[in-house]
């Protein structure tokens, strides 16, 4: 929960253009989200930035490498807009809860409201990540899972 709250304070306009700090910034919430991302997910798949950030070791095409970039500004995209919706639900929460007497019903249309909105956030990636896979033909396949293995490690690690 501490974590979305982190997520939630970004500067969504900040956040618009699709730079690496841009990218980092959003970043921070799937390492931390509460569906174990990187243990479950992307230890194997880590998606289309990563793999424009190893487009030399991948020997993506030029074709490759618009499509990726064409991934990663959808997920990123994708990825503003969850967050905005994630602080308009966790405002209209904060808002319901504060008052005297709550409606209990309020509340827990307010927390299924910032639950669907995390669960956006968790579900919006994963397409991206699986079609930025898919765009490598075999060998570059090959050469992904070692790199892929690789950076999981070395995150564990150190």
């Amino acid at each position: 929960m501490a974590a979305v709250l982190a997520v939630a304070s970004l500067g969504v306009g900040r956040a618009q253009t699709t730079n690496g700090s841009a990218m980092a910034k959003i970043h921070v919430y799937f390492v931390r989200h509460s569906l174990g991302f990187p243990a479950n997910f992307y230890q194997f798949h880590p998606g289309p930035h990563w793999d424009l950030m190893h487009a030399a070791a991948l020997h993506l095409t030029a074709a490759q490498i618009r499509e990726e970039r064409r991934l990663r500004v959808g997920m990123m995209r994708a990825t503003i807009k969850g967050v905005a919706a994630l602080k308009h639900a966790y405002r209209r929460y904060r808002s319901d809860a504060s008052v005297p007497d709550p409606s209990v019903r309020t509340l827990i249309k307010d927390v299924r409201s910032v639950a669907h909105a995390q669960a956006y956030l968790g579900y919006e990636m994963i397409p991206y990540h699986i079609k930025g896979y898919r765009v490598l033909d075999p060998s570059q396949k090959t050469v992904y899972h070692h790199l892929a293995r690789e950076n999981w490690l070395h995150k564990m690690h150190g």
